[in-house]
């Protein structure tokens, strides 16, 4: 399966980082599948030009103040790339990053977030997808702080997918004048 364009996405660090990634790692290995970075994506397929994919992730950027990520437990679909997942919650700070996200790369017919981090790539019968559920265990708990966002080139086949920048959040500062 081939993705297209330039994709943000939102990365867990430390421990939970860890944790995910070796699970994925285990689970490629285990079921032939890609190998890929952990993350939430917030979009995926834009189709500018990374000159202008990266303007517009300044963008999104400025302002932006660092959140928490809660990752639930897993479930699947007959999707390829959400062949295996864990749900995120859906929080009013990542849906409204998901909103601007949205607005400054000019998507159209927005899409209901459905954020989540893939554990495993693929096209595998539902029994496989249970069997890897009741092994590893459908409760996956666990937060992570978001401050970043990663800008990851995410055109064709996953093995060739790779990191081009990261943009961290910015605060505005209300400076107050005293006369």
């Amino acid at each position: 399966m081939q993705a297209k364009g330039y994709s943000l996405w939102l990365m867990p660090t430390g421990e939970a980082y860890d944790k995910f990634s070796n699970l994925i790692k285990r689970l490629a290995k285990e079921y032939n599948a890609p190998i890929f970075e952990p993350h939430v994506t917030l979009i995926g397929e834009a189709m500018q030009s990374e000159e202008d994919v990266i303007r517009r992730a300044e963008k999104l950027v400025s302002g932006q103040e660092s959140f928490p990520i809660t990752l639930r437990t897993i479930d699947c679909q007959d999707y390829y790339f959400r062949t295996l997942f864990v749900k995120a919650d859906k929080t009013e700070p990542l849906q409204e990053l998901y909103d601007q996200a949205c607005e400054i790369f000019e998507i159209q017919d927005v899409p209901d977030y459905m954020p989540h981090l893939s554990l495993l790539y693929g096209n595998f019968p539902q029994k496989v997808k249970k069997q890897i559920i009741e092994e590893i265990g459908r409760d996956q708990s666990t937060q992570f702080t978001v401050d970043r966002i990663h800008l990851f080139k995410t055109d064709g086949e996953v093995e060739s997918w790779h990191k081009v920048r990261k943009f961290i959040f910015t605060r505005r500062l209300l400076v107050r004048l005293t006369i």
